[in-house]
């Protein structure tokens, strides 16, 4: 059976300018699907759907696209198609490598349609020269359109135009000045009330539950409203279409500068050499626009809110990278069985050691909603006792299979045997057709059978393995998401 994924992009341009293109996800959609229809092998696989809208081909992480690559490497994606190779990637170091090496190692078929390319017609492992070229005019390309949006960009910026998508908390874009913010006065105040609570000593966490609890809209509702959909519906995997505060969120606010009338830019910008890395750029370098926009907090009342944070601060140095302490081989699998959040895995460290791992439904936590989880110690147990009763199997009994298997194929061949035998004797007149179609039917029905169960055995040999302890690769070979409570483990969802 064909595993069938059509990838669909558009970039933060086309996104911006739908009209004007012919490259819209629909358009994309209809070229691959009416060519999925036109083939008579492609038109029965299992299709499945990856779509990055606002992102560039040069970037080689985005959530669709990363999403599918997971799926190949599963062994669950045998089959790829885009409109053009530019929609999946416009690097020509990597699309070449995913064409030449990586797809082919992996046993996918990847198809092109406006290039004309299908890598099943492809001989020596390779690529036609016509279809390098075309990759490497898609990376010029790229580069080149980047490097002219960002001059233009940068001049636009420095003559105080808002040229970022979703404007901050308590601004919206004039409607007669895509490029000019103005004070969205059904939120303002909520801004004012930020700075109002940080300042009368509120914490950043205590000032979040105060918002959650008196129901203040979040900037994510707030544009869900003026929206009239959810654009970070897909980002986020909940089953509570409610939002909330959380002290991230807070800090953000209160952080802005832009709340005091100011327009600051380059703040970091994204390497072209090192895959889009995005790099922070010190203050000294950030660029200021004064007074460019209505503020909705006077500039002392921003400074006193963010000097009294900076206070707060603990004189800790954080070092950023993997951390020497093991987490939980569950850690990223598990999820609130209420609200659908992930769950956080704390670690807590006293003198250098692990001394342990708080479990927690940060989300459920802010509403103070939250219930008291269970040990991750019996959480593992759990699982691991789940997985192995389910997918374990030890040497004895994969040979014990194995074998059965063996016999299995060998009683086929005897059937097999024996039907020439029977059809022999029917054509030298030692049986009737009758006969001879009775004895071929029951031959076909256990060969049937006996085919069945080499089937099963080999899902069961392709599923099992052997299961000695819990780690991360057996969570994730095997499960998607475990939902936990208060109670325990409320359901597995498997892969």
């Amino acid at each position: 059976m064909i595993n069938l994924a059509i990838y669909l992009r558009i970039s933060v341009l086309e996104k911006e300018n739908l009209s004007h293109t012919d490259d819209t996800i629909n358009s994309q959609r209809n070229i691959i699907k009416s060519f999925i229809f036109g083939d008579p092998e492609l038109k029965k696989a299992n299709i499945e759907e990856y779509i990055d809208e606002g992102y560039s081909g040069s970037t080689t992480s985005r959530p669709g696209l990363d999403k599918l690559l997971l799926k190949v490497k599963q062994g669950k994606v045998n089959c790829i198609i885009v409109k053009d190779m530019s929609r999946f990637m416009r690097n020509y170091i990597e699309m070449g490598d995913y064409l030449e090496n990586i797809f082919p190692f992996m046993g996918v078929r990847f198809i092109a349609i406006n290039d004309g390319y299908d890598s099943s017609n492809e001989v020596q492992n390779g690529t036609e020269l016509d279809i390098q070229f075309k990759n490497l005019l898609n990376d010029y390309y790229s580069r080149d359109i980047s490097e002219k949006m960002t001059t233009a960009l940068l001049v636009a910026k420095k003559q105080g135009k808002y040229t970022s998508g979703v404007p901050p908390y308590g601004y919206l874009k004039d409607p007669e000045d895509n490029y000019k913010l103005i004070v969205d006065g059904k939120v303002a105040d909520n801004v004012r009330y930020i700075f109002q609570l940080i300042i009368e000593g509120h914490s950043l966490n205590e000032t979040a539950k105060i918002l959650n609890n008196e129901g203040v809209i979040t900037a994510r509702a707030r544009r869900k409203e003026i929206k009239g959909y959810d654009s970070y519906a897909t980002r986020h995997e909940s089953t509570v279409e409610q939002t909330i505060w959380v002290a991230g969120m807070v800090r953000r606010i209160v952080n802005n500068e832009a709340y005091t009338g100011t327009f600051v830019f380059n703040k970091s910008t994204k390497s072209k050499l090192d895959g889009g890395k995005v790099i922070h750029h010190p203050e000294k370098d950030w660029v200021r626009v004064y007074d460019n926009h209505e503020p909705i907090v006077d500039k002392e009342i921003y400074d006193e809110a963010n000097r009294i944070l900076k206070s707060r601060k603990k004189n800790i140095k954080f070092k950023w990278g993997k951390s020497k302490y093991e987490n939980s081989p569950l850690a990223s699998f598990v999820r609130c069985n209420k609200c659908g959040y992930k769950i956080r895995f704390s670690k807590s460290t006293n003198g250098g050691k692990l001394t342990s791992i708080n479990v927690y439904c940060h989300h459920c936590r802010m509403l103070e909603q939250e219930e008291k989880l269970p040990h991750h110690k019996d959480l593992e147990r759990e699982v691991f006792e789940d997985l192995k009763s389910k997918f374990h199997i030890d040497k004895t009994e994969k040979e014990k299979l194995l074998a059965e298997q063996k016999e299995l194929y060998d009683k086929n061949d005897q059937l097999l045997k024996k039907k020439r035998l029977e059809f022999e004797n029917y054509k030298f007149g030692k049986i009737s057709r009758e006969d001879f179609m009775e004895i071929k039917n029951q031959i076909q029905d256990s060969e049937e059978e006996n085919k069945k169960r080499i089937q099963a055995i080999d899902e069961e040999l392709k599923q099992a393995g052997s299961i000695d302890s819990l780690t991360k690769d057996i969570v994730e070979k095997y499960i998607d998401r475990i939902y936990i409570s208060g109670k325990g483990i409320e359901r597995i969802e498997y892969q």
